[in-house]
């Protein structure tokens, strides 16, 4: 028989099994959200080195702890007007297409821990963007947000081209120190 400790532990885990955990965070006056399963870690922006003749989705690149890392800029993926980075702008480090990437943003609200069931299948289109950038979409406490598939955020040309960028200290496959 089942210890009260052990019956509480697996119903915490039952539980989470039917959350679904995000990062909630800022672009423009939009909110998205991030599985946070797909998030590394959030740092506060740096600024970034521009790199000649990169593909059009690339912002440039920032030293972190040694590691050179991609970063894209989501005002510009979204196509709305850059915005000068101020205190709360952040770099939120991601895996995609199996390398690591940053992504600039406003800002980075909270977690969201929402039942799996409330995250519903995007619309056709959504302000403005492209329901392939969309994995779900969330209403929480009066807002609608916008669950953001990040394996999506890239063209087919353009995760070719991020899977090919290889840069000092990071391996080709899985985008850390060799």
């Amino acid at each position: 028989m089942a210890t009260v400790k052990e019956q509480t532990k697996s119903a915490t885990a039952a539980a989470q099994e039917n959350n679904a955990q995000l990062i909630l965070i800022s672009i423009g006056s939009a909110f998205y959200a991030i599985d946070i399963m797909k998030i590394v870690e959030i740092i506060k922006y740096m600024p970034v080195t521009p790199v000649p003749r990169a593909p059009e989705f690339l912002e440039g690149v920032i030293d972190l702890r040694g590691d050179i890392i991609p970063v894209i800029d989501m005002r510009k993926r979204f196509e709305i007007p850059a915005g000068t980075p101020h205190e709360k702008t952040r770099i939120v480090i991601i895996r995609v297409v199996d390398k690591i990437a940053g992504l600039i943003v406003d800002g980075v609200r909270e977690v969201l821990r929402v039942p799996a069931a409330k995250v519903l299948p995007p619309p056709k289109i959504v302000q403005g963007i492209e329901s392939e950038y969309l994995s779900g979409v969330v209403s929480d406490r009066g807002r609608i947000i916008l669950v953001l598939n990040l394996d999506r955020i890239l063209t087919s040309t353009e995760r070719v081209q991020f899977k090919n960028l290889v840069f000092k200290n990071q391996k080709p496959e899985t985008g850390g120190k060799e």
